[in-house]
């Protein structure tokens, strides 16, 4: 084997070594001119494919001379990646638009947010970015940060933004590292910084209530509400219990101007009343049943004693607005038209402290007096405040058949009253059998001593 000589010989050696190169530039027959290095895109020939080389010309790349990537006529090795040709400092970035100094920190290759066509209006991909990093673009220079309505938070942004789309699809989880302070709810929901009270919320008195007072989730403000009343208790019932920001009074409320604790003693039951009357509707004004109807407010139950309609107000027995049951005076005088049997029957004796008290079993039965007519117990009893306090009406009963004077002045009887009872033969004048104390001929009407019926 014959050695090239190392010295006579490196002129020889050189020459060859540009022939060769030569043959590597020039086009053979066939060949596309644009392999060569001279001339501006207009003067290369159209009938090469860029795309064989597996980098494919498109929008502003299509445009471009071919020198302005193949410099000093150099094919082989031309770099594919974007950053070899538009980041500072590399060697085909001449005349390129190269990455700005501002630019999102990123480790990414330029396409995977640049195309071809346009530098501007980049697609960013947010898959690479490390959680927690947002703010290392989103700092208002780089890319836009905080706005200067932002709720205060050092929480990272992806804690309550989970949509790199848009910034409104917000979650606001109030979570461990989120947490806020009790108390400090409007701190950033005010309607600025985040959603706020709407417009129908009820009104509270500022600076007195806070919305976790009553609002005990922050995953869901309508949902998670026990309403806390202490913390408006400066505030009047109505101003917001008035049929639209909450429940107000119903169709059938008894129709007042009270405000509504006056009556309503517990803010967790409706139906806790005290029954607080003004002076307009105090005792003896005769308004009770202007309210007391069984409808807008407790009337009289079914076992009441029957009044005459219209004729008897409330508080003619009723003595009290706190108790119904233990302050009553029966006033008879509202009832005079009615017969005291309508009420002295025996149906009604759990009314008031005594009720109406029926005749006791032993009683003169009705039947034995005025001729056997049923009579009412006032033809006898002449006071409503005793029962004792009462006369006799024989209504000149002859004494015979059902109204026989010995069916009570027998001595035999035990009827209930004072009345005097002898034996029907105490003393006797008559020759005849007698039957009865009338027909005796001492005692009137048949006989001739004494004043009929009461003294004898």
């Amino acid at each position: 084997m014959k050695h090239w000589p190392t010295r006579r010989g490196a002129p020889l050696l050189a020459a060859l070594f540009v022939v060769l190169l030569g043959l590597l530039v020039i086009p053979g027959p066939g060949s596309s001119p644009r392999a060569q290095t001279a001339g501006p895109a207009s003067a290369q020939a159209t009938d090469f494919d860029h795309l064989r080389t597996g980098f494919a010309l498109t929008d502003r790349h299509a445009q471009a001379r071919c020198e302005s990537c193949h410099q000093n006529g150099i094919f082989q090795g031309t770099p594919r990646d974007c950053a070899s040709c538009h980041r500072t400092g590399m060697r085909l970035a001449r005349g390129n638009v190269v990455m700005p100094a501002k630019h999102v920190p990123t480790q990414q290759a330029c396409d995977a947010c640049h195309n071809t066509r346009t530098f501007t209006g980049a697609r960013f991909s947010h898959a690479g970015v490390v959680p927690g990093s947002c703010t290392t673009c989103h700092n208002g220079s780089i890319a836009p940060g905080k706005p200067a309505t932002h709720l205060p938070t050092t929480a990272s942004c992806e804690s309550c933004h989970r949509s790199t789309s848009t910034w409104l699809a917000v979650s606001g989880g109030h979570t461990a590292a989120t947490a806020v302070g009790t108390g400090t709810c409007d701190t950033c929901h005010n309607g600025i910084g985040a959603r706020g009270k709407h417009a129908a919320h009820i009104p509270v008195p500022a600076g007195a209530a806070r919305c976790d007072s009553c609002h005990r989730s922050q995953a869901s403000f309508t949902v998670a509400v026990r309403m806390d009343h202490a913390v408006v208790a400066t505030a009047a019932c109505a101003s917001c219990h008035n049929g639209t920001s909450a429940t107000g009074k119903h169709a059938t409320h008894v129709t007042t101007t009270a405000t509504c604790d006056t009556c309503h003693r517990s803010t967790a039951v409706w139906s806790s009343v005290t029954g607080a009357h003004t002076a307009a509707n105090a005792v003896g004004t005769g308004t009770c049943d202007t309210c007391h109807n069984g409808t807008s407010a407790r009337g009289k139950h079914a076992g009441h004693v029957p009044v005459p309609a219209g004729a008897a107000r409330c508080d003619g027995c009723h003595r009290s607005q706190a108790a119904w049951t233990t302050a009553v005076t029966m006033n008879h005088a509202v009832v005079a038209t009615a017969e005291c049997k309508t009420c002295h029957s025996g149906q009604y004796v759990g009314e008031g402290t005594t009720g109406a008290l029926a005749k006791p079993a032993n009683h003169v039965p009705e039947a034995q007096l005025l001729g056997g007519s049923l009579m009412d117990c006032k033809s006898c009893h002449s006071s409503t405040t005793s029962w004792s306090t009462q006369r006799v009406n024989h209504n000149n009963s002859q004494g015979n058949g059902a109204g026989w004077c010995k069916g009570c002045h027998d001595s035999a009887t035990r009827y209930a009253g004072s009345m005097e009872r002898k034996a029907l033969r105490h003393y006797e004048r008559a020759p005849a059998v007698v039957t009865d104390c009338s027909m005796s001929g001492c005692h009137r009407p048949l006989g001739t001593r004494g004043t009929p019926y009461s003294k004898w």
